[in-house]
């Protein structure tokens, strides 16, 4: 579809906590968003989203005091160690410039057919959930369906 419609950027949002619908994929860059309302211990208790990201956007963090933007983000450091750490605010706009420059760095990629997963999923409802890591029509069983954008 981004190609169909000559975008510079596609991206795609996961279905959520699990990332069961839509999970990473290796070398293509993984970015987990986490809202800084949804608790101090949140970044541990999310899993793959934070764990896996390449880079973690935080969010709202102009509305808690500095205290709790440091142990929030100490927390996502402690669930993903490698990941790169931004807060972006929403509103301004501020840390959107850093963001910008990940996705710049990323390589063209052209078709996911081939690719896989970066860990299996959990649900066991399609066949990504039951360990199938390939991506692409022929490894899709179950409730996956590949849509079609005219």
């Amino acid at each position: 579809m981004g190609k169909s419609q000559n975008l510079d950027y596609l991206i795609t949002e996961s279905a959520g906590l699990c990332n069961r619908c839509s999970p990473y994929i290796q070398d293509v860059l993984a970015i987990g968003v986490i809202d800084c309302l949804s608790g101090i211990n949140t970044p541990r208790k999310i899993g793959p989203m934070v764990k896996f990201a390449d880079v973690i956007v935080i969010t709202k963090g102009d509305i808690i005091s500095q205290a709790e933007r440091e142990v929030f983000m100490y927390n996502v450091y402690q669930a993903n160690p490698k990941a790169q750490v931004i807060f972006i605010n929403g509103i301004t706009g501020q840390g959107a410039f850093m963001l910008k420059k990940y996705i710049n760095k990323i390589e063209d990629i052209d078709t996911l057919e081939g690719k896989k997963l970066r860990f299996t999923s959990p649900a066991a409802v399609c066949s990504y959930c039951t360990d199938e890591m390939r991506i692409g029509e022929k490894y899709q069983l179950g409730m996956t369906k590949k849509m079609e954008f005219n």
